[in-house]
């Protein structure tokens, strides 16, 4: 009998654990099924390079509810797998995956005109001056297609060819004048500080000056006198690309004498920065020999070598970060940034920026749109006090 009962118990647990397993299993295929259904994607899973978007933008229909709609980073080519968590139908939290493909649509950019012009034996190398780049691809080819001898005066008839590595190519048909050197330089005409003053200082403005070794020794008492309101000084300089960082050796002298006597004062640092680790050594160094010395106005990151931009290794996007590399390292210690560049580039190459521009345009106006906080607006001033040419600057006050 009692063998009987052990036997009864033993297939009621058996049926039991199979009908659990059964119903369990038959559970869970539902819960995939609803989760399954839950998601209906978009068709085209593709995005351009550079895109703001987010997940719902690529969802077309939800039986559930999103609970985090992140943005999605596209600033990488390729395949990129997307994960999110979302509540189903049953009050479930349940985790979805998906690939979408960043592709690169854009192509590089050619910055030149019909023509260009060089002097009979010129030796650089022709690719690398005439500027070119892609936003992302740091190293396009470059090439330049017909023949020519820089050696014999004469025209040629030229294409200039970029292509990425996307396929994404840009050609610009020039013609190239190679010519004997025999015209004279015109002058420039000088621009006295005293005039700059009775045309552009308002209450809302301030005339400065920007300076480094090649204004040589200063008189900051006669400067002053003569109306210079403020003073942008080059801390120093990189000797080259991948060079060494220099002190201007009248950086000491410039910055106390202008404190001296109550000239306010930013900084400048002229940069050769090829990566972000590079800016980011750059901004110790300035913050190194800042030590000591209290500054009234931005630091500056000055990159203006954009006649060999193309031998680099950078993109567009690449030399912005560097920047923002810079000027973001000095902003977590507590100075505030400037972005200095001309108009011209402002316009082409730099990405609008949470920073401060100094803009450079010699020009009796200014016909850049964008915003700018200084405009050094030539580089022939006469200051009293200074033996040489010297860069004015005008400041706008908000």
């Amino acid at each position: 009998m009692k063998k009987k009962i052990i036997i009864f118990i033993v297939i009621l647990i058996t049926v039991s654990v199979i009908g659990v397993c059964f119903w369990v299993h038959k559970e869970k295929q539902e819960n995939i099924r609803i989760d399954a259904e839950a998601i209906t994607l978009k068709e085209d899973l593709t995005v351009k390079y550079g895109d703001k978007v987010k997940i719902s933008d690529f969802i077309e229909n939800i039986k559930g509810k999103l609970i985090n709609d992140k943005e999605i980073n596209t600033e990488e080519l390729g395949d990129i797998q997307v994960s999110f968590d979302f509540i189903n139908i049953k009050n479930k939290k349940r985790t979805y995956n998906f690939t979408i493909k960043v592709v690169d649509v854009n192509s590089p950019k050619i910055f030149m005109g019909d023509s260009y012009t060089v002097k009979v034996g010129y030796n650089k190398n022709l690719v690398d001056v005439l500027l070119s780049g892609d936003d992302i691809d740091d190293n396009p080819v470059r090439e330049i297609l017909g023949e020519y001898d820089l050696n014999t005066v004469g025209s040629y008839d030229l294409t200039y060819s970029i292509t990425d590595s996307s396929g994404n190519q840009t050609k610009k048909d020039f013609t190239l004048y190679v010519k004997e050197s025999n015209e004279e330089k015109s002058k420039t005409k000088k621009v006295d500080i005293a005039d700059v003053i009775s045309q552009h200082k308002t209450e809302n403005t301030k005339i400065g000056i920007d300076v480094s070794k090649w204004e040589e020794e200063i008189d900051w008492q006669e400067v002053k006198r003569s109306g210079v309101e403020f003073a942008m000084i080059r801390i120093g300089y990189q000797t080259e690309y991948d060079g060494n960082y220099v002190l201007d050796p009248y950086f000491i002298l410039n910055i106390e004498g202008a404190k001296s006597v109550d000239i306010p004062v930013g900084i400048y640092f002229y940069s050769y920065a090829k990566n972000v680790n590079q800016a980011i050594e750059q901004a110790e160094w300035v913050k190194e020999n800042l030590k000591g010395y209290e500054i009234d106005l931005p630091i500056a990151f000055d990159w203006e070598s954009w006649n060999s931009f193309n031998t680099t290794g950078m993109s567009f996007n690449t030399i912005n970060k560097v920047a923002n590399a810079f000027l973001d390292n000095l902003q977590e210690s507590g100075y505030d940034g400037m972005l200095y560049s001309s108009k011209s580039y402002l316009e082409k190459i730099w990405h609008p920026t949470k920073y401060e521009i100094w803009l450079a345009q010699y020009n009796t106006r200014v016909t850049y749109e964008g915003e700018y906080s200084i405009w050094q607006m030539t580089e022939n001033g006469r200051v009293n006090g200074i033996s040489d040419d010297v860069d004015i600057d005008i400041m706008y006050l908000d």
